[in-house]
């Protein structure tokens, strides 16, 4: 059987940094809430008291950002898999569109619309080649005795 590209045991990774993302992702959101929170109390008192926890605020950012990553890594492949299937079908149609079923690099190649290879075979390397090529496409020998 084929070895399947990643990590060993890439399910684990994959739960881990979603769970993770989570919990670290609330923990920031949390600690962001107090600090602006702190701040918000104080802004309406007559009093000159100074935000006693807007601290917070500032360590619940980053904090924040970390667990956005995480999540990012917990959920990058799913995205991209999503993406890939939403944006492929679209691109193979544009490129089939756009250059007459040719297709371009293969992308977008319409069978019906391909033209069948009947040229002469390459009695060095077995190529087919186009039907008015001189030369084989492959190995460059020449097709004038074909």
């Amino acid at each position: 059987m084929a070895a399947i590209p990643g990590f060993a045991q890439q399910s684990r990774y994959r739960t881990f940094f979603r769970v993770a993302g989570c919990l670290v992702f609330a923990v920031g959101l949390v600690l962001t809430i107090i600090g602006f929170g702190s701040l918000l109390s104080t802004m309406g008192s007559d009093s000159m008291d100074m935000p006693s926890h807007f601290f917070l605020a500032f360590i619940g950012m980053p904090v924040m950002a970390v667990g956005a990553w995480l999540l990012q890594a917990g959920f990058f492949g799913a995205a991209a898999r999503y993406a890939a299937g939403e944006t492929m079908p679209v691109v193979r149609d544009s490129a089939s569109y756009l250059t007459n079923g040719e297709g371009i690099f293969g992308i977008g190649r319409d069978a019906a619309a391909a033209t069948p290879e009947t040229g002469p075979f390459c009695s060095r390397c077995g190529v087919r080649n186009d039907v008015d090529a001189r030369f084989c496409d492959a190995c460059g020998n020449s097709l004038s005795g074909a």
